[in-house]
């Protein structure tokens, strides 16, 4: 029978941590906010492959420092690395400043992502709450999808006020540092098993991460798990930013806000639009639970996302290439809800395939995994937006990402047997 969860003080803290991690109030404009350096879509997609190749290097060993050194630690120095990232990107005056700015960025992501959810993890086992890890960790990322929805409001109101797409960056450094209190706040025990940083246990710890990261990368079907996992997430991070451009061609066609300028035309239709998408997208994440029973498994649920994401892309990528707009932005917001449908189910579906102890080492080779596809993808998408379109970019690379769909489906059968061998 489905239990639920006590819904305690740590409850709000992880619910916390996700609302201001995502006071992100450049997203809804980061990539207008590179263009308006003036480089093209090739080179915002070498940034983002720069950002992944960061991620990539530095990956694995954060999540086994993380295991190893303690995982608050881990955190507390990737809030600090993000607050510095942002000073960078708010002086930054052209491509070169920008490469440092995106791999500062994408060193503190590395000390974040997997580690977070690690946490989590190892606080519903020591509360006998692990059969819930769909559901507490749906309704702790609906709160970061509700942050996103917030933000996207403040950051247009940033934008229009300022008039400087920089400001965004110097704002986000205040929710960030309140996330750094918020961290510490955190019980000492959920550092895992080492909490000092000894020289000797490091070492074994480090060892015997690397041998049950080495004997699961052994079995065919785990990696279909890592590979079933990232490749959408992988293709949805190249992607997602093109939706900034596209409201822009929707804002030169609309009547409406005659007295305000194009520019806060843009502002308030983009914040509009996000505010909804994360309103959406918190939704989507609070029903993964639900979604997951109705698809009998958290691997059906992955195989059936997986198809979902790619034929949506192709058909929204096809929209905005023939200029039909307002569907094609519609679809968009669809992709983002796929995306927070399908984490939820793709983390728990690692977590179900691991133990606690290297959790964080696991979590971050699915994060590896989805820097190495953003990484391929994102120049591939912004070359072919510079030859034909930004449609067209996004149309085809979704296309091959459904011919890829029968080499990396999860049969539920296959990982049974691997489990009982």
């Amino acid at each position: 029978m489905q239990t639920s969860f006590k819904k305690d003080i740590q409850y709000y803290r992880f619910c916390l941590y996700g609302f201001l991690k995502n006071q992100k109030f450049y997203e809804p404009f980061f990539l207008l906010f590179l263009l308006s350096k003036d480089i093209t879509y090739l080179q915002v997609g070498i940034l983002y492959s720069i950002r992944e190749i960061t991620r990539n290097l530095l990956e694995i060993p954060a999540g086994m420092i993380a295991d190893s050194a303690g995982r608050r630690k881990s955190m507390l120095l990737s809030f600090t690395l993000y607050i510095v990232s942002f000073i960078v990107f708010y002086f930054s005056t052209g491509f070169a400043v920008l490469i440092v700015a995106i791999i500062i960025f994408g060193m503190a992501d590395v000390f974040r992502t997997g580690t977070h959810k690690a946490m989590i993890f190892s606080y519903l086992e020591a509360n006998h709450w692990s059969h819930l890890k769909v559901d507490y960790y749906g309704h702790t990322r609906s709160c970061s999808q509700f942050g996103s929805a917030i933000s996207s409001l403040i950051a247009a109101a940033i934008v229009i006020i300022t008039n400087n797409y920089s400001m965004i960056f110097a704002f986000a450094i205040i929710p960030y540092i309140l996330n750094l209190v918020n961290l510490a706040s955190y019980p000492s025990w959920l550092d895992g098993k080492q909490k000092k940083c000894d020289t000797i246990l490091f070492r074994q710890n480090f060892i015997a991460t690397l041998r049950s990261l080495g004997r699961a990368l052994r079995s065919k079907w785990t990696i279909r798990i890592f590979i079933n996992s990232s490749l959408p997430s992988g293709y949805f991070n190249s992607i997602k930013d093109y939706l900034q451009p596209l409201i822009l061609s929707l804002v030169a066609s609309l009547p409406v806000l005659g007295s305000f300028t194009q520019e806060d035309k843009s502002s308030v239709l983009i914040g509009f639009i996000y505010f909804i998408i994360f309103i959406l997208t918190s939704r989507a994440s609070k029903g993964a639970g639900s979604f997951t029973r109705k698809a009998g498994s958290m691997f059906s649920g992955m195989n059936i996302t997986f198809m979902m994401v790619a034929l949506t892309g192709i058909f929204t990528g096809l929209l905005f290439h023939r200029s039909i707009l307002v569907i094609s932005i519609i679809l968009f917001i669809l992709l983002y809800m796929l995306e927070n449908l399908r984490r939820p189910l793709c983390v728990a579906g690692i977590a179900e395939r691991v133990g606690d102890e290297s959790l964080s080492t696991f979590l971050s080779t699915d994060s590896q995994m989805k820097s190495l596809f953003t990484m391929i993808l994102s120049p591939l998408v912004g070359l072919l937006a510079d030859l034909v379109s930004p449609g067209a970019g996004i149309t085809i690379v979704a296309a091959v990402i459904l011919i890829a769909y029968p080499f990396v489906r999860i049969r539920e059968s296959k990982v049974e047997e691997v489990e009982k061998g």
